[in-house]
């Protein structure tokens, strides 16, 4: 009888280590697995704090040949991107995908500005991004003006462009980041879109900003 205590006192004994053991070891599985990644329409909120070091003060023509600045859309939400009416591909598409947006966005989007900054003055005139941005939506502003404007322009947005003189093309190319700068009312540059976002991830955002007091 003895014998038989001693072994069930051995055997609760061992029982009670694995358990413990076991709680060991899912406390140092649960400290070294990462959490899963949050979503992209997690991530997608615009921040109400502004990105830091982007915007600026500016001046440049509209594609109206008028004299404009950045206090001429304060007080608006606004869709500002960089490129050029002579981009063969990226920029139409970017384009077209904000003229989606705005449409997705109904009357919401009569709070919202679109802007294309030409980042070829030389040859993005006034009268040339008029007749371009006619193709895709009416509300799109066009914006240009000295080469020294535009430099400031990119300096102020941390906006990549550099011109491409390829020989074996009849006419330069320039070579740009292409991100959609949300700006909000008072100036700030509130989130920014790349060239994977759907207009439905995009439009999601654009609520949630235009929904902020």
């Amino acid at each position: 009888m003895y014998q038989t205590m001693k072994k069930q006192h051995f055997q609760i004994l061992i029982a009670g280590l694995l358990v413990v053991l076991a709680g060991v070891m899912f406390l140092t599985l649960k400290s070294v697995v990462p959490a899963a990644p949050a979503t992209r329409a997690e991530t997608a909120s615009p921040t109400t704090a502004g990105i830091e070091g982007l915007g600026g003060e500016w001046a440049l023509l509209n594609h109206h040949g008028q004299n404009v600045s950045h206090r001429d859309f304060t007080g608006s939400f606004r869709l500002m991107f960089f490129g050029f009416t002579y981009c063969p591909d990226v920029c139409p598409t970017e384009l077209k995908r904000l003229a989606l947006v705005l449409q997705g966005l109904g009357a919401e989007a009569d709070k919202i500005t679109p802007i294309l900054v030409t980042i070829d003055p030389e040859r993005d005139t006034p009268a040339v991004l008029k007749d371009y941005l006619a193709r895709f939506d009416e509300r799109f502003i066009g914006l240009t003006g000295s080469v020294e404007q535009i430099k400031h322009m990119e300096k102020l947005f941390k906006v990549y462009a550099a011109r491409n003189d390829d020989p074996t093309l009849s006419d330069y190319m320039m070579n740009h980041s292409a991100l959609v700068y949300l700006i909000g009312p008072d100036d700030r540059v509130l989130h920014l879109f790349h060239s994977q976002d759907t207009p439905e991830e995009m439009i999601a955002v654009l609520r949630k900003a235009l929904a902020q007091p």
